[in-house]
């Protein structure tokens, strides 16, 4: 009796884990939605890349991003995610289309992992005030 007792805790409190996890997960992606393009340089890493669009490939839905002299490619899926930050003219974050993605403008791109790198979790890009 004690050892079900014990094993349905174990259970309960794994699930309250979890549930916790994906909201996190799901909270940071909402709160990095807002932050602008280019407010964090420090946070560049292997998986998150900042620079300016040179190349959007509408056919193979590659997206190629110039950074610190070289270039890197990124492959988008159905499932990327891309926002539009106006918040250089004071608006809110926009979700977006591939058809926004446009050469010249400064972007953020979050890659799926060490195992993915060149395939997009997520695309920021800085939309100009009109």
């Amino acid at each position: 009796m004690k050892c079900n007792r014990r094993i349905r805790t174990g259970f309960e409190i794994l699930a309250v884990i979890l549930v916790l996890f994906a909201t996190l997960a799901s909270a940071q992606e909402m709160t990095e939605r807002h932050i602008p393009v280019g407010a964090y340089p420090s946070l560049a890493s292997k998986y998150l890349t900042a620079g300016t669009i040179v190349d959007v490939d509408d056919d193979a839905k590659i997206l190629t991003i110039e950074v610190n002299g070289g270039e890197r490619d990124f492959r988008l899926t159905n499932s990327t995610k891309i926002w539009l930050d106006r918040s250089q003219f004071g608006q809110t974050t926009l979700d977006g289309e591939f058809p926004d993605l446009a050469t010249g403008l400064k972007a953020e791109v979050r890659s799926l992992g060490p195992a993915h790198s060149d395939v997009a979790y997520w695309v920021k890009v800085q939309i100009p005030p009109p």
